[in-house]
């Protein structure tokens, strides 16, 4: 299960901890080592090596998080630390909120672009206009489904901010009874520019309507 930078961050803490103790242990440990030249508790040594393998386990994972999120990393020895784990885990916090949003933005894209591929012609099932039209959604949404979070196509956030001709033609289809008439034009205009005055019509006339089957 992958793992948040919240949780990883969490787990960073608890071994802070562990090794601020341990530290305050192995100073006591090092005094009676000098004099009167007691060795280290076995107890001790067993809690180190069982520490650092803790430690290498999450430094292991934080890694593959940072990886997974394109965050870069710092050398191998600053990540041998819990000051490096930290700094590393802050980024891809930063890496995460990007990608929440980004994918955020890309469902809503896909879901104007659904809706466009679902709209039919009331007369003319093979209305050649809007088969074209869909046929430039359809090229488009499978961009932006199949593209990195990092680098979705320039159209995912116009399309899902309602700012992009598909849903211009969206909002004239469904919204066509409580748009005013300046709305109205720039919508008509929009649709006849990008994709033809045929389709414009169509949508105008409340030809263009969403299939039955949906």
């Amino acid at each position: 299960m992958t793992q948040s930078s919240n949780d990883l961050s969490q787990e960073v803490s608890k071994i802070s901890d562990l090794f601020s103790s341990l530290s305050e242990r192995l100073l006591g440990a090092a005094r009676q080592l000098h004099s009167p030249g007691s060795p280290p508790p076995e107890g001790l040594i067993e809690e180190l090596g069982q520490a650092r393998r803790e430690f290498v386990g999450l430094r292991d994972r934080t890694r593959e998080r940072a990886e997974a999120l394109h965050v870069a990393l710092p050398s191998s020895e600053t990540l041998d630390t819990v000051q490096g784990l930290t700094a590393v885990l802050d980024l891809v916090a930063e890496s995460e909120v990007r990608q929440s949003k980004a994918e955020e933005s890309r469902r809503r894209a896909l879901s104007v672009l659904d809706r466009v591929l679902n709209l039919t012609h009331s007369a003319d099932h093979e209305f050649a206009p809007l088969r074209d039209c869909q046929n430039q959604a359809r090229t488009l949404r499978e961009t932006i489904a199949d593209g990195p979070w990092t680098v979705l196509p320039p159209e995912t956030e116009p399309l899902s901010e309602g700012e992009h001709p598909f849903a211009s033609l969206l909002t004239l289809v469904e919204d066509r009874d409580v748009l005013n008439d300046d709305l109205w034009g720039s919508l008509h205009d929009t649709i006849g520019s990008t994709f033809g005055r045929s389709l414009a019509a169509a949508a105008a006339r409340s030809k263009l309507v969403p299939s039955p089957s949906s």
